[in-house]
């Protein structure tokens, strides 16, 4: 997908934006969900591939929305207050954002549904909605949106809070340091690097990530309310004891939006690390398990000798992309701190695999 598709209100949002020009942020995918753009975890130890530079954002369109306040999100901002058919989400396997806490929205139009016949990527409908609010340090930063605005084209924009809270501002170039935090607000370009590698943009609201208890809108619901097309025959549980489970799902929503069988990251390096919905009858057929367990890595990493080395989180190159942000780090944007939990969780699993 190109950034023309993605419909971006660069100019006119710039000239309001609060903040100078951003320089590349830190900040998946990444992710969404933004997860970051995972290249391999098994590249080299010489500085990790970039994604590619970014690309100008196209002139502005002043049908799209300047202010998160119209956006549909809020009748009243200041109170916070929904507007109607906006409901609360949360997916079952978050995206690491340096610690930043989230809540998420998603707005389906009237009487439409989203089309489940690939279970793993759904493709929705025009006029969806889905927001993502980012607080760090108990300072609300940024909100971000994305707008299906028509059948293969996508408006993004991260909107960055005002000081006193009374609206936030379309930002299409980002701003690092966002109201003083460590945040970085991603430009429009970074965001692509990871929503387009999927087929229909949207991350973190999917069947696996909704089939939960605490997620708001359910797969369940969804299902219920008529709102998917093909509702799954049985409910989907992540492959594994708890330690293969927590392993397993960090990987597919903190790599699997890059690592997946629709990316070209998947295609030029082999490791998929996205949870297909085809593949949960046991962890040896997981695609992390079948690409990454006992594989030698595509470029050399002192100590490592495979993607995941049974029994030895060390010598395994997932580990060492993931235990630093130094040059061979993973994600390569989206985060500045390692993630401690995320990191044990897929330790653990390595640790236990024979």
């Amino acid at each position: 997908m190109t950034a023309t598709q993605w419909m971006c209100c660069a100019v006119a949002a710039s000239a309001m934006a609060c903040g100078g020009a951003a320089s590349e942020p830190d900040a998946a995918p990444g992710s969404p969900d933004a997860p970051a753009a995972p290249v391999d975890a098994a590249a080299a130890d010489a500085p990790v591939d970039a994604p590619p530079p970014d690309a100008p954002p196209p002139d502005a369109d002043p049908t799209m929305p300047m202010r998160l306040s119209d956006t549909g999100l809020y009748t009243d901002v200041v109170a916070e207050t929904l507007a109607d058919g906006v409901r609360a989400y949360a997916p079952r396997f978050p995206l690491w954002s340096d610690g930043a806490v989230k809540r998420r929205w998603v707005y389906l139009p009237p009487g439409s549904t989203i089309d489940t016949a690939d279970m793993d990527f759904w493709r929705f409908p025009v006029g969806t909605k889905l927001w993502k609010e980012f607080v760090r340090d108990g300072v609300r930063v940024e909100t971000r949106l994305l707008m299906k605005t028509a059948p293969d084209a996508w408006f993004m924009m991260a909107y960055a809070w005002l000081p006193d809270g009374s609206d936030a501002i379309a930002t299409p170039y980002g701003q690092p340091d966002a109201l003083g935090t460590d945040h970085d607000i991603p430009s429009v370009s970074d965001c692509d690097k990871c929503h387009g590698r999927v087929p229909d943009v949207a991350l973190g609201f999917s069947a696996l990530q909704l089939d939960h208890a605490d997620a708001g809108v359910s797969l369940t619901q969804l299902a219920a309310d008529g709102l998917i097309t093909d509702p799954p025959a049985a409910p989907l549980v992540v492959p594994g004891d708890a330690t293969a489970a927590a392993a397993l799902g960090y990987l597919h929503a903190n790599c699997g939006t890059c690592h997946n069988d629709t990316s070209d990251v998947s295609v030029e390096h082999g490791l998929r690390l996205y949870l297909t919905v085809g593949a949960l009858g046991a962890v040896e057929d997981t695609p992390a398990y079948t690409t990454a367990v006992g594989v030698a890595p595509v470029h050399a990493i002192a100590g490592v000798t495979a993607l995941i080395e049974p029994g030895n989180p060390e010598a395994s190159a997932v580990h060492a992309r993931m235990a630093t942000r130094g040059p061979i780090r993973m994600p390569p944007i989206a985060s500045e701190v390692v993630d401690g939990d995320g990191l044990a969780a897929v330790d653990a699993w390595i640790a236990s695999l024979p």
